[in-house]
């Protein structure tokens, strides 16, 4: 379920449609307006140290471009971190934890069951903002197989960023792959039947269920 305004429950449901997993909503609009602004601001930054250059003003270019490069890191920082706890019925069952309050250059989240255990770590780049959604799927002790999710193409997380807040047929879907085989599909576009928000595991994937429901977690319910 995406949508759900930030604090409500939010409900995982298996393919008969039984409520399996909740957790609370932390959908927020602080993260799109971010990336907005910051986005106007790179933009705006690139068009000037581009007219300072054509005018051979390269000082007064070198500082264009460091103050928008400045004040749209700032701007991404001012998104809160994520902390998520996904609950079995009543039970905690999976924590997701984000590393460090600040976004940039890269975050990372930790994927840990209710014991404490780390299970992956999830590492989405900074650029991720600006062009395509990947997310790598890193293993929780720097050794083991590795994995990461992307959205299909380039054209399509460029439409996603621009009309996919006002239709579902503009949101692009996420390949995961893991340990060089795909693993699975978030499948946000509708598909055949209709149906959106979906995570689709391959029967035969080498990536551990709880951490390919945790990823989908974060790609579904980070935006509101």
């Amino acid at each position: 379920m995406t949508g759900i305004p930030a604090g409500e429950t939010v409900n995982v449901r298996d393919d008969a449609g039984n409520v399996v997993l909740s957790y609370r909503s932390f959908a927020s609009v602080v993260g799109i307006i971010a990336t907005l602004v910051a986005g106007v601001v790179a933009v705006a930054g690139a068009s000037g140290v581009i007219f300072l250059l054509l005018e051979h003003r390269v000082g007064p270019a070198a500082i264009a471009f460091a103050l928008s490069t400045i004040f749209a890191v700032l701007v991404i920082m001012l998104v809160p971190p994520v902390n998520v706890t996904i609950y079995d019925g009543a039970d905690p069952a999976l924590t997701i934890a984000q590393l460090s309050s600040a976004g940039f250059p890269i975050v990372t989240y930790v994927v840990t069951t209710i014991e404490g255990k780390v299970l992956a770590r999830l590492r989405k780049s900074f650029l991720s903002r600006f062009g395509r959604n990947r997310w790598s799927i890193l293993p929780p002790n720097h050794h083991g197989p590795r994995g990461d999710a992307a959205e299909e193409s380039l054209a399509k997380a460029m439409l996603r960023k621009v009309a996919g807040k006002f239709s579902a047929r503009y949101q692009a879907n996420v390949r995961i792959r893991f340990a060089g085989s795909v693993a699975g599909w978030i499948v946000r576009r509708p598909n055949e039947s209709g149906a959106v928000d979906l995570l689709e595991v391959a029967p035969d994937a080498a990536l551990d269920r709880r951490v390919a429901v945790a990823l989908a977690v974060l790609v579904l319910g980070t935006e509101p």
